[in-house]
């Protein structure tokens, strides 16, 4: 049985928190994701986290962004993955994590794989644009319950 255990970060919008979150397109798989860490053997949730934030996005640690010190949300499930005949199980946890100072906002803004999607766009599994965005994602923001569909 496949399994993944890791963190997700909940990456917020500096002006519009709560409704729209960081998500960075995935080339090879053509749909966006939210930075997501497999945790390493002696890492915790969180620094595998904050290690894939800084690498991915190309933030500094402690001066672009501040992760929150305990997970929102632990989640653990037994689930079918979308194009797999095995269930996977899921231990992760979500964390909330919100941009410090304007020079990342303007480091995100000048990435052209990374946006900003709502709500809906994330729990729909497609942007505004019509892109995808990744189901594991979409069925695992859904499961947790951790985001919600805000329409205005």
């Amino acid at each position: 049985m496949n399994s993944f255990v890791g963190s997700i970060a909940l990456i917020r919008h500096p002006e519009q928190l709560e409704r729209q979150w960081l998500a960075h397109w995935d080339r090879s798989a053509e749909q966006y994701e939210f930075v997501t860490a497999e945790r390493l053997e002696q890492e915790s949730w969180r620094e595998c986290l904050d290690r894939e934030i800084a690498w991915s996005l190309n933030l500094r640690r402690g001066k672009d962004y501040i992760m929150s010190s305990a997970a929102r949300l632990h989640f653990e499930a037994q689930l079918p993955v979308p194009g797999n005949e095995e269930e996977t199980v899921f231990v992760v946890e979500f964390y909330v994590t919100d941009l410090y100072g304007g020079a990342a906002l303007g480091v995100l803004d000048r990435n052209p794989d990374t946006c900003w999607l709502s709500g809906h766009e994330l729990l729909s599994g497609v942007t505004a644009e019509g892109k995808s965005v990744a189901p594991i994602l979409v069925m695992l923001l859904t499961k947790a319950d951790i985001i919600k569909r805000h329409t205005n």
